[in-house]
């Protein structure tokens, strides 16, 4: 049986934005364990001793139930260029725990430090983050992304973000990007020219 993963940012001992994970938690029962009741991550949560300082990554991989929790050090990737990859037959609706096969792609572009993902020339995602792309002070980010990132998600709600399709052939028009993810805000500070990026 596939396992899914959830990981969550825990900032100095406080657990962000549990309520978007949980949400994802439920949407992957729903498709995949309907039978099942989906376990609570704040439950998940207070079993543990959270470290009291500093960003960790706490880390439910589970089926049916949690089998794995662990508390791990945040160790940020650092990005500064992108290979442009077509995602062919990839599904990655949900959070597989099970991602070997973004490592793979990774290995077969040495010349980049990640890459970004599209489909029949639309943008995507990249391995471990949703995308956002400044244009004339606006953020946008891919309409149909391959991934249900719980950071889009709250961008979107808090009309932060967005939604379009962004071709490849447009990605001139766009001055910045920005990986979004639970431990990688929105932000100028965290974004890089267009320009520099795209290798």
């Amino acid at each position: 049986m596939f396992s899914f993963l959830e990981s969550i940012c825990i900032s100095n001992g406080q657990a962000q934005h549990v309520d978007y994970h949980q949400m994802r938690v439920n949407e992957t029962f729903d498709t995949f364990f309907p039978e099942w009741e989906p376990f609570d991550v704040w439950e998940e949560i207070e079993k543990i001793e959270l470290p009291q300082e500093g960003t960790h990554r706490f880390r439910i991989t589970y089926t049916e139930d949690p089998q794995k929790i662990e508390v791990l050090p945040y160790e940020p990737k650092i990005v500064k260029t992108f290979a442009l990859v077509d995602s062919g037959e990839i599904d990655y609706g949900f959070k597989w725990a099970e991602r070997g096969f973004f490592q793979q792609i990774l290995d077969n572009h040495p010349e980049a430090d990640e890459v970004i993902f599209h489909k029949d020339g639309i943008i995507q995602d990249c391995t471990f983050a949703n995308l956002a792309f400044l244009k004339d002070g606006i953020w946008y980010t891919p309409e149909a992304p391959m991934h249900w990132g719980t950071t889009r998600a709250r961008l979107l709600v808090e009309d932060q973000v967005e939604e379009t399709d962004i071709l490849v052939a447009e990605l001139d028009q766009y001055e910045r990007i920005c990986l979004i993810n639970v431990f990688r805000p929105l932000s100028m500070e965290n974004s890089i020219a267009i320009t520099d990026a795209i290798v």
